[in-house]
């Protein structure tokens, strides 16, 4: 099956409907960015429908957050275009981009993408410490960890108490793509066997 990406305004449309629950706590585009890499490079992809409660926020249970049911189904498309995106680049070996904003003065901070991996991250936490705990890889995490603990309300979580200065941003920013393919190598193996017993299950299951 041809792969259809999502267009620009595709892209617009989803960033927009997000952007319209910011103060619902609903994720931004770059947070979710981050949030789907992680479940996709993660040993189990868990689907982004069952994930709405986390992305919306406080919209998921307010009736009025959708014009209509049409409207729901639209926005759930967009989503499921973008988790489709994402999962091709990794699937294809191609290079990941994450999905980063620039502030109002222009800077990229990266902070948002970062919180939204780890945010993914905790959906399987035992999993991940398979990785935490592997001395060649572990290494893959530390830019993206150093981002979404920047912003930390304790000090004490944080890399760098003060803010970090603009090259040692660059380097962080620039260590997710080749982090994100690592990571999704180190789990490959796991995805692949989850997926055989899954098979197998389903298998003995028509017999």
């Amino acid at each position: 099956m041809k792969h259809a990406p999502l267009t620009d305004n595709d892209y617009q449309r989803l960033s927009a409907t997000l952007q319209r629950f910011q103060r619902l706590q609903c994720m931004n585009l770059e947070k979710l960015d981050g949030f789907f890499t992680a479940l996709l490079c993660g040993p189990e992809a868990i689907k982004p429908t069952e994930c709405l409660p986390l992305i919306l926020g406080e919209a998921f249970d307010d009736e009025q957050a959708f014009r209509s049911e049409k409207d729901l189904e639209k926005f759930v498309g967009l989503l499921m275009g973008h988790w489709l995106d994402i999962a091709h680049t990794l699937q294809q070996g191609a290079d990941f981009q994450p999905w980063l904003d620039a502030d109002e003065q222009g800077v990229v901070h990266g902070n948002d993408w970062a919180e939204g991996f780890v945010e993914g991250m905790q959906l399987q936490q035992d999993d991940w410490n398979l990785l935490f705990d592997d001395a060649e890889h572990a290494g893959a995490l530390e830019a993206i960890m150093a981002l979404a603990f920047e912003r930390h309300p304790d000090p004490e979580m944080r890399p760098y108490i003060d803010n970090s200065d603009s090259s040692q941003r660059e380097q962080w920013l620039a260590a997710i793509s080749p982090a994100v393919q690592e990571i999704y190598q180190f789990f490959a193996t796991i995805r692949a066997q989850m997926e055989a017993e899954l098979e197998q299950d389903e298998a003995d299951e028509q017999r």
